[in-house]
Order: structure tokens, then C-alpha cells, then sequence
């Protein structure tokens, strides 16, 4: 394919040849835009600079659909298959935006359209089956599940992402079995043997997860998933000195995903201090901060950051700022779930701190 930096070149060409949304433009014009904008996003995606990549793509996808309900109904449904050969990929890939941000209503309609042009497409299925339930419609996702099988019972990421449902459901033994069907089908696939490992954790059958994950460790030494999940075995296990490592090795091999950032830092506030004192709240504090900078919508570092802070606030002017914290988190919350859980802690701050101004009291901690 085409470079990043040849896309762009013919993007600046296009814009000297007039504005993109001038009605004097013709289809033509601006689908090329849209290809280019296209072409530059897989580049930006084959190389993971997915920040970068999807704004390409939802742009490009905006470009097209514009022009098509602009056009009369006979001609909308031929505009973008008669010029543009790449829009079923490229309605795949503004969906998978849409769900990265939580627009779920954005990603099914991008989805369903690729389903209406793609109809025994599995892999679409099982990404729609995945917005359902994100949306918690687990009757529907399941139904989705149950088609891409039926269409090719060799997809694998059905079985994946179905047992993750069933994980939610807490449906143990449904889980496991459609993971060892996973595993069977695809021997190199290294996500359903993590997954299962949790499984077996759950189970408390922590000898069966430490062979998985040294088998998984062996397979990529490399993995940051791999070194997550050997992080949780070992605080499973009460083993924090070994957990925090594995979650520091984690942050190294993959410093965008803030998972490992929690982790660690809990399991630093479940360390003692060198001397069997307070445990390093300010580099769990730290690790915390961390999460939220590199994804400022995972909610569990809003969570544990508030707790925190509040636990250590020495005046009610420190405990304000906890407010604001959650204040920040509420805007980026990707459901309501995560919505109703961090306005109750807000309004349980705010009901504090009003209290201790009341009251005059310095502050809200009473040890």
C-alpha cells in the first residue's frame, strides 16, 4: 500500500483543489478523499499507531456517508460500491472506533451495514455479538454467537468472546468448554489459554493456571497479556513481590494499556512497608495517574485513585479535590453502569465534605 506520508501529500493536493464539502464537488472528488484517508489509515493501522489510524478512518467513513444520504435512495446504495471497492473494510474499521469510544449505537449501525453487504461474514457477527454486549443484550449477542458458528463453526473468536459472556453470567463450566474448543481449533492462539487460566483461577485451581501460563510464557516471552496474567496468579496466590514485577514487566512491554498501572498499584498498597509500616501510597498514587493518562476512560482507575486519595486527604481541601476527580471521570464514562458507580462515590464525597464544613472540622478522616 501506499505510504503515510504519500497519503498525505495527496490530501493537501485534494484540499488546494477545492473545499470537500463544497456542493460543487463532485462524488468523485470526494471519494477520492475518502480513499486516501482510508489508504493512510491502514497504513497508520498495519504499523499499531491505532490513535492515529481511526480518526482516519471515521473521517473517511463520515465523507462517504454524507454523500450517500445526500444522494437519491437508487443511487445512495451504489455510490460508495461502484467508486469506493474498500467501504465494507472501511465500515468495519469505523465501527471498531465507534466501540473503542463506547458509541455502541454508531458501531452497530456501521457493523449492520457491513453484515447487509457481507451477509455470511462471521467475524462481523461476532464483532456486532461483542457491541451487544457491551450493551448488556446478552440474548442477542448469544443469537450472534450462535450464527457465525453456524456460517463456520471454525471461528474462533466466536468461542472466544462467548465465553467471556458466559464469564459474566458466571457460568464457569460453559466458559471453559467453549475455550478448550477454541484452543483445539487454533493450538497457537494465545488469548483463550489466558483466559482459561482465569477460569481455572476462579476455580481456585491455581496449579492448573501456573501450567497454562508457563506454557503461554514460553510461547511469547514477549506478551504483555502473558506477564497480566502471571501478575494476577501471583496475587492470587499472596505472592506480591513476584505480582509486581510481572505487572511492571507488563507496563514496559505495553506502556498504552493501563491495566498493569492498577494492577501494580495494588498490589503496592497491599505490600507492607520495609519496616512493617504504611505500604508506597504515593507510587501506588503514582501508577494510578498513570492509567488514567494513558486511557483517561478506564473507570477502575478513577475508582481506586478516589479511594485513595480520600483516605489520605489531611484537610477538607485535599478531599475537594477527589470531587474533581470524579468530576473528570463522570465525562468520560463509557456506561451507566460506570456512571451510577462513580456519582455515588461523588455524592458520598460531597456529602462528607459539606458535613465537615458544617461541622468545622479540618478534615474528614478521623484516624
Amino acid at each position: 500500500g501506499k505510504s503515510e506520508s504519500a497519503c498525505t501529500k495527496e490530501l493537501a493536493v485534494l484540499d488546494l483543489e477545492g473545499n470537500v464539502y463544497d456542493e460543487k464537488q463532485t462524488p468523485e472528488q470526494i471519494v477520492a478523499r475518502s480513499k486516501v484517508l482510508y489508504e493512510r489509515g491502514c497504513r497508520r493501522a498495519y504499523e499499531k499507531r491505532f490513535e492515529l489510524a481511526i480518526p482516519d478512518f471515521e473521517e473517511s467513513y463520515k465523507l462517504v456517508k454524507e454523500l450517500m444520504s445526500d444522494s437519491q435512495p437508487d443511487d445512495a446504495a451504489t455510490i460508495a460500491l461502484d467508486l469506493y471497492d474498500e467501504y465494507p473494510k472501511l465500515l468495519e474499521w469505523a465501527g471498531m472506533g465507534k466501540h473503542l469510544r463506547y458509541d455502541l449505537d454508531g458501531a452497530s449501525d456501521c457493523y449492520e451495514k457491513c453484515s447487509d453487504l457481507d451477509p455470511t461474514n462471521a467475524e462481523i457477527m461476532v464483532k456486532r455479538a461483542g457491541v451487544k454486549m457491551d450493551g448488556g443484550n446478552y440474548d442477542d449477542a448469544i443469537q450472534l454467537f450462535e450464527s457465525a458458528l453456524t456460517l463456520d463453526p471454525s471461528t474462533a473468536d466466536a468461542l472466544l468472546h462467548r465465553s467471556n459472556l458466559y464469564m459474566l453470567q458466571s457460568n464457569g463450566d460453559a466458559a471453559k468448554t467453549d475455550l478448550e474448543s477454541c484452543i483445539k481449533l487454533r493450538p497457537d492462539f494465545l488469548l483463550p489459554r489466558l483466559r482459561l487460566a482465569t477460569v481455572l483461577m476462579g476455580n481456585n485451581d491455581l496449579d492448573g493456571a501456573k501450567t497454562i501460563l508457563a506454557h503461554c510464557e514460553r510461547m511469547d516471552p514477549q506478551s504483555s497479556e502473558v506477564h497480566s496474567y502471571l501478575g494476577e496468579m501471583y496475587f492470587a496466590e499472596g505472592n506480591l513481590t513476584d505480582a509486581k514485577e510481572s505487572f511492571d514487566t507488563a507496563i514496559k512491554l505495553e506502556p498504552g494499556n493501563p491495566t498493569p498501572y492498577v494492577n501494580a498499584a495494588l498490589a503496592v498498597m497491599n505490600t507492607p512497608g520495609v519496616t512493617g509500616g504504611p505500604p508506597d501510597v504515593a507510587s501506588a498514587m503514582e501508577l494510578l495517574e498513570s492509567a488514567i493518562q494513558v486511557d483517561p476512560m478506564f473507570h477502575a482507575a478513577y475508582v481506586h485513585l478516589g479511594q485513595l486519595k480520600l483516605s489520605m486527604a489531611v484537610n477538607l481541601s485535599m478531599a475537594s479535590e477527589v470531587i474533581a476527580l470524579y468530576d473528570k471521570g463522570i465525562k468520560e464514562c463509557r456506561s451507566p453502569e460506570e456512571l451510577k458507580d462513580i456519582c455515588s462515590m461523588r455524592v458520598l464525597t460531597v456529602a462528607q465534605v459539606e458535613a465537615g464544613n458544617a461541622l468545622g472540622m479540618e478534615t474528614i478522616n478521623m484516624a
